[in-house]
């Protein structure tokens, strides 16, 4: 069957972009992990914005002293 896929832009908590379009098949929710580039990456929050079409922003916290795959 069809699966809904949300597009997200990836933030850091100083807002810059680190990710531009992102999919995801669900949207992450606060306190869990996301791994991408070769790290693990804790969500902060998540912000939505619901104007023609609607804009997903997920702020993360990158994990400091992690062993890099």
């Amino acid at each position: 069957m069809f699966r809904t896929k949300y597009t997200a832009t990836i933030l850091d908590s100083k807002w810059n972009v680190v990710k531009n379009r992102m999919k995801f098949i669900a949207i992450p929710r606060s306190g869990e992990y996301l791994f991408f580039d070769g790290l693990y990456h804790e969500v902060l929050n998540i912000v939505h914005t619901l104007d023609e079409k609607q804009v997903i922003f997920v702020i993360i916290n990158e994990i400091p002293h992690q062993i890099k795959h």
